[in-house]
């Protein structure tokens, strides 16, 4: 009786330790013909790599952008890990970007500017708003300063691509400086409206597009009779007049005498694909407003607001 006993035990042992083995087998099986099914590629996944950029503004010698107006739009070639168009901005003056590693094109720019299209590498175009005054495209806010450039770079994963950035400048400068004659002692303000100013311009062609007119407030400073304004643009158009209405106001005891002066720039702007220009104009107060040759003012200076 005890060896039938033992017999059975270990009859009933082995049964046991066999089934386990067999339930494992099956399990390895099941999971074997499940993987087999997946068409898994490691190809397939997202891997990214890093962009390190920062800029070499040796070539500006306007004042720098802080850091949040320096942005980056990344175009992918080849693959879609992550939407065409996709912008960052610096925080810093080095910029850390981890984005899927692959060969793209950049778009680097500066400013508070509005990108349309910003999906299509060739259609991307900064722009500035402009309200409708009686019928008439009018660009109520001044224009930042703006740089561009445009490179490409293959990032590859857990490898760091280091770049210089070294934008050049993307709008023009106009300078106006209007000597004044006359009866200049209730001279309170002079204000101009120049017309024929273009309201956009294409990242890469550089082209630009739209016409609208631009305000601005000419400063005297203390003790002299010169008036100055200075106006960044992204152009002007090619076949728009570039008018400039100055009005004249007095003193509110003198408002009878208040004034509109007008001249036609177009000769000398027209054409004009440098990065500065500068303009001495004439306006001898209850007659006429007339302008000089167009002339680099090599002393040109900004107004410090205490003395405006």
């Amino acid at each position: 009786p005890q060896h039938i006993k033992f017999s059975h035990k270990k009859k009933y042992c082995g049964i046991k330790v066999k089934m386990n083995y067999i339930n494992k087998l099956a399990s390895f099986a099941v999971l074997v013909i499940a993987l087999s099914g997946c068409d898994f590629n490691e190809d397939f996944c997202i891997r990214n790599g890093e962009l390190v950029a920062w800029c070499d503004f040796s070539g500006i010698k306007e004042p720098l952008p802080i850091p949040a107006q320096r942005h980056m739009i990344a175009f992918p070639l080849g693959h879609t890990d992550i939407p065409s168009g996709t912008e960052t901005a610096f925080t810093q003056d080095t910029l850390r970007w981890s984005i899927p590693q692959g060969e793209y094109r950049f778009l680097f720019y500066t400013g508070n500017y509005k990108v349309s299209d910003i999906q299509n590498y060739h259609e991307a175009c900064l722009t500035v708003q402009t309200d409708t005054v009686e019928g008439g495209a009018y660009i109520p806010e001044i224009q930042d300063f703006c740089c561009s450039v445009m490179f490409s770079e293959h990032l590859e994963y857990q490898n760091t691509k280091r770049v210089e950035v070294s934008p050049s400048a993307f709008v023009q400068r106009l300078n106006i400086q209007i000597n004044v004659s006359g009866n200049t002692v209730p001279l309170s303000s002079l204000k101009g409206t120049l017309s024929g100013i273009s309201t956009g311009r294409y990242l890469v062609s550089r082209e630009r597009t739209g016409n609208a007119s631009l305000t601005t407030i000419f400063a005297r400073k203390q003790d002299f009779n010169r008036w100055r304004t200075s106006l960044y643009v992204f152009g002007f158009s090619p076949v728009a007049e570039n008018i400039l209405t100055v009005k004249v106001e007095m003193d509110e005891e003198e408002s009878a005498f208040n004034e509109e002066q007008t001249v036609d720039l177009t000769p000398y702007i027209r054409g004009f694909e440098g990065e500065e220009l500068s303009l001495e104009l004439n306006l001898h107060v209850g007659k006429e407003l007339t302008i000089d040759q167009p002339v680099v003012i090599p002393d040109w200076e900004e107004i410090p607001e205490t003395e405006l």
